[in-house]
């Protein structure tokens, strides 16, 4: 499956005009700097299809009304596969200054994509002191950061709501699930490939 997932990937930015298909710890692109690197993981896109099979648990309004957020947004390919739906809007948060770049060239140069959010922003930072949007929200995850980190983030989404406030978690294979299972209110998919949850809202 795994290798399916490579074949796919490859296919996606020979179609595309992107680079978004790698297998790399943030140590292969730059020196850490900081205490955030420490935390990191490595960057690997999720396959095409298994973010659309979690997408598809996301009711339409939700999507209509949310703003999409790639926690570890890599080199983008979760968020051009995201603004081919009718997002208010697609956020990325990536650290690495190199992925951070790649990312934004992806969206520069992307082409055949059938984009229906067009308010895309691909930010570099630390997710730890990221402003997530307002209002509702969908967040994505592919294991960026240790749990450690994981937790902090999730704190800061789930305190930033209001009332209302819709939030629901896209986590491709969820290795923190144990960490993840605090902050769920409903269960939506759960798989070992990943979960799809709507998180507690103060």
């Amino acid at each position: 499956m795994a290798g399916a997932g490579r074949s796919s990937g490859r296919g996606f930015d020979r179609a595309h005009g992107v680079t978004t298909q790698a297998l790399l710890t943030l140590g292969q692109l730059e020196p850490a700097s900081g205490d955030a690197y420490v935390h990191a993981t490595h960057y690997e896109p999720v396959p095409v299809e298994a973010f659309g099979e979690l997408l598809a648990f996301v009711p339409e309004d939700l999507v209509r009304a949310a703003a999409f957020v790639d926690v570890g947004c890599g080199m983008g390919r979760a968020l051009l596969l995201a603004a081919e739906h009718p997002f208010k809007q697609v956020v990325g948060i990536e650290l690495s200054p190199a992925l951070h770049a790649i990312a934004r060239e992806n969206f520069a140069t992307a082409r055949g994509l059938a984009l229906h959010c067009r308010d895309v922003r691909i930010r570099r930072g630390d997710a730890r002191r990221f402003a997530f949007p307002k209002g509702d929200l969908v967040v994505f995850l592919f294991n960026p950061f240790d749990h450690e980190v994981l937790r902090v983030v999730l704190d800061r989404i789930v305190v930033s709501r209001h009332a209302g406030d819709r939030v629901t978690l896209l986590y491709h294979v969820p290795i923190h699930r144990d960490v993840v299972a605090k902050y769920v209110a409903q269960t939506l998919y759960d798989d070992r490939a990943g979960i799809v949850a709507t998180l507690r809202v103060p």
